[in-house]
């Protein structure tokens, strides 16, 4: 079926990804695997270019499952033959997020208070949707972005813990910050959330605790011409009645 789909296609956009799944089986499976039949079938069906988003710091040496998962993706499209063009970005916000979104529900939850791992220290660049589309959408038009590997950003760098009390004032939520470590809360999430088919909480979500999600600040605007949208022009998307209900969703 998918060979029939790339019939008469010169570029393919690749937004296929477990990362939400919370199983290192289909991590496997439709990350690096499935990257390798799509790879293989584009090249049967002579497709020139492949356009695939990423992860900041994505290694396909990296301790951490889903960034080697996405390395070794990247590391597969490198070595395709294809025309390619990488987008590395940051985590990613909007109206149906699980970052943000997740924030808010577990603060509903948690009352009275709302768990920042790690003590929030980690410094977190955030980047609306709406800009990444923008970038990739770029990248089918412009030639100087084939064979690059790009990493992008938001506009300003945020400590996890800033993030949450932005989070917060918006919804109008009161909390006490609990600081439990990063080892501790990888069980915890996997014993509440293990069994989920799409947890809110996975253990893929906790690396973003222990490998900062930065670039130059200036990377959106360098590399595509324009300024992506700061966290705090964006947010009201949060201010919606049910945030509870809503993390069941995820």
């Amino acid at each position: 079926m998918l060979r029939a789909d790339l019939v008469d296609v010169d570029t393919v956009i690749h937004l296929a990804s477990a990362e939400s799944r919370n199983r290192l089986r289909l991590l496997q499976r439709v990350d690096v695997d499935g990257t390798q039949n799509l790879l293989t079938e584009c090249r049967t069906a002579g497709v020139k270019r492949i356009i695939a988003p990423s992860r900041l710091n994505a290694n396909p040496n990296s301790h951490y499952a889903l960034l080697r998962a996405k390395g070794q993706a990247e590391r597969l499209i490198r070595e395709s033959g294809l025309d390619y063009s990488i987008v590395r970005s940051a985590t990613l916000f909007g109206r149906d997020d699980a970052f943000l979104n997740v924030i808010a529900g577990l603060a509903a939850w948690t009352w009275p208070f709302v768990w920042v791992p790690g003590k929030g220290r980690v410094a977190m660049q955030p980047l609306w949707v709406e800009d990444l589309v923008l970038c990739l959408a770029a990248c089918l038009d412009r030639s100087e972005l084939t064979g690059r590997t790009i990493d992008v950003g938001g506009i300003e760098r945020i400590r996890y813990i800033d993030i949450v009390r932005q989070v917060l004032s918006t919804i109008g939520m009161k909390r006490i910050a609990i600081s439990p470590g990063v080892k501790l809360v990888r069980p915890i999430s996997f014993l509440f959330f293990g069994v989920w088919r799409r947890p809110p909480v996975s253990r893929f979500t906790m690396d973003r605790f222990s490998v900062p999600e930065v670039t130059h600040l200036d990377s959106v605007v360098r590399n595509f011409g324009f300024q992506p949208s700061r966290l705090g022009q964006r947010v009201a998307y949060l201010r919606r009645p049910h945030l509870g209900l809503d993390l069941l969703r995820h």
